[in-house]
């Protein structure tokens, strides 16, 4: 222990030797970890703020169905013959942060032309509550919770179809009964996804509505949508299926993953990098001290001790940088927490558009307590690599070396 000890007073003395170079290293050190775990942070932050944007326009966070509705493969293919009722759903909790939806592949004619559409049935006064589509809005209202046979068009279906607020559109499908679902619509507003392909895809009216034009009983509809974005973790159901969002909507998925392991990639390389130049750094200033360690091999110190004393220097550098680098991305983030990034910063103040709808989200940077002790490791980690090649080179340039 006193040897230890004794190393330890010796390594932390050398550090002062030079003492602008050693600040220079420290500051490099510890505000690229800084930097890192306040990337880390705001990616993580800014994924969660997107979603949440995204999901609560519309998605939901899962879907609650029968176990035939979606396919297993592929959940874009769905069986609009499948219904569930909430006398089989066991879990009743869900009820209160979820909405009833019935979804029915129609087609909507209008003054022009005939198109395909999905056709929503709302729980309007719920959709109000938990979802934000109604501030989708861009022209007339949203639908009236004591209204019937109301429909709300996406701008670019609209267009094409020649409708206008006020208008009576036809509305086709087959029911669930096998009969022709068939009945007059009135357009009581135009929703604006910020040009995105769903506004040509996608009309809504009220739930009891579209009950009766699929000729559903009143306790039977097709989807329960989640909107709990506090709670992650997809429930098990035993009599029913809970479909997530990643799954329904892949593509998304996909794209939110390759955003998060290219943050963690870009973060390795910010970390290699200083680790190149604080190895070059360390290289020059051991072999400024060459003669000191001649000196320390003809006054009998061994190879080894004096690489331990390298070795401690280095780390004693390293803590002291991965210290103030934890306080800079604590104090970082803590300040975005309190005054949140409009993500339009870093596109040029346009709006994302995800899957078909804008994204404006104002994104608050939340702490994740893992990134607080994978990033010193990564840098530990990247650090002992980096003094290998120095330590082997004064040694073996040391003439008396034992």
């Amino acid at each position: 222990m006193r040897n230890l000890g004794y190393l330890i007073k010796f390594s932390y003395r050398n550090l002062f030797r030079v003492p602008k170079r050693t600040l220079i290293m420290i500051l490099s050190l510890g505000l690229g970890c800084g930097f890192i775990i306040w990337d880390l942070n705001f990616s993580n932050s800014g994924s969660k703020e997107m979603m949440k944007e995204f999901l609560t326009q519309y998605a939901g966070l899962y879907h609650v169905t029968n176990k035939d509705y979606y396919d297993q493969k592929n959940k874009k293919i769905f069986n609009p013959f499948k219904t569930m009722s909430d006398e089989e759903l066991e879990r009743k909790d869900l009820i209160e942060k979820s909405t009833r939806r019935v979804v029915a592949p129609v087609f909507i004619s209008g003054e022009k032309k005939t198109l395909g559409v999905l056709l929503t049935g709302l729980e309007v006064e719920k959709e109000r509550k938990l979802s934000t589509l109604y501030k989708t809005i861009s022209a007339g209202t949203f639908l009236e919770p004591l209204g019937i046979r109301q429909v709300i068009l996406g701008k670019k279906l609209a267009q094409r179809i020649e409708a206008k607020i006020g208008d009576e559109v036809a509305v086709v499908g087959q029911a669930i009964d096998g009969s022709v679902a068939n009945d007059l619509f009135t357009v009581v507003g135009l929703l604006d996804f910020g040009g995105g392909d769903l506004e040509e895809s996608l009309a809504f009216t009220q739930f009891a509505s579209a009950q009766e034009l699929m000729a559903l009983p009143p306790d039977r509809f097709h989807q329960r949508v989640s909107f709990d974005m506090n709670q992650e973790e997809v429930p098990k159901l035993n009599t029913l299926s809970a479909s997530y969002w990643a799954d329904l909507i892949p593509e998304i998925g996909v794209s939110v993953n390759f955003i998060d392991n290219i943050t963690w990639f870009a973060c390795i390389v910010i970390v290699v990098v200083v680790s190149m130049g604080l190895s070059n750094t360390l290289m020059i200033t051991f072999f400024e001290r060459e003669q000191e360690f001649n000196s320390l091999n003809i006054i009998g110190a061994k190879s080894k001790w004096i690489t331990q004393s390298l070795m401690i220097e280095v780390f004693i550098m390293g803590t002291c940088a991965i210290l103030l680098g934890v306080l800079i991305g604590s104090a970082a983030t803590t300040y975005f927490y309190y005054n949140p990034i409009n993500i339009e910063l870093f596109t040029g103040g346009k709006p994302i558009i995800m899957g078909g709808m804008t994204i404006r989200p104002m994104v608050r940077i939340y702490a994740v307590s893992q990134y607080y002790w994978q990033v010193p490791l990564l840098i530990y980690f990247f650090l002992s690599l980096t003094m290998i090649y120095p330590i082997l080179r004064v040694i073996r340039r040391s003439q008396n070396a034992i």
